[in-house]
């Protein structure tokens, strides 16, 4: 059974009711866990939620996500990947070669880590995963 790939916005979705994608996320959530996939993220993509989240909806919100994904990586659904300093030094290769693109640093780290890991399918709402090739759910309109 493949991995998916779980972005930034993803998470925000999810624990953020308020957020444009919730509905989508939550129910996307549901088909993955019912299907068993496994569920990949970064150390980058979670620093990023983890502040997003503390600025837009306080501490004890973050202190809560943290507690989910702990649990969830206990239980063996989501495995977290750390970046290196080689991924790291990849990832800026990306950043530079796409200058025509607003690909954030972190989306780069992102790529990266799919790719190596062999990961096709994203959880998520940035088109620039469907730019760099990967399939994106449950997406945007385009």
């Amino acid at each position: 059974m493949s991995v998916v790939f779980v972005d930034t916005g993803a998470w925000l979705a999810l624990m953020v009711k308020r957020d444009q994608y919730h509905a989508k996320a939550a129910a996307h959530y549901r088909q993955l866990s019912k299907a068993k996939r496994e569920l990949l993220t970064t150390n980058y993509i979670l620093v990023e939620t983890y502040t997003k989240i503390r600025y837009d909806d306080g501490l004890e919100k973050a202190i809560r996500f943290h507690a989910i994904l702990t649990q969830a990586l206990q239980g063996g659904k989501l495995h977290l990947e750390w970046i290196t300093p080689q991924l790291h030094e990849e990832a800026w290769q990306i950043f530079k070669r796409y200058q025509d693109q607003e690909f954030s640093f972190v989306d780069c780290t992102s790529f990266v880590v799919a790719r190596r890991t062999g990961v096709a399918e994203i959880f998520g709402f940035d088109q620039g995963f469907r730019t760099m090739g990967f399939i994106l759910k449950p997406g945007r309109p385009r």
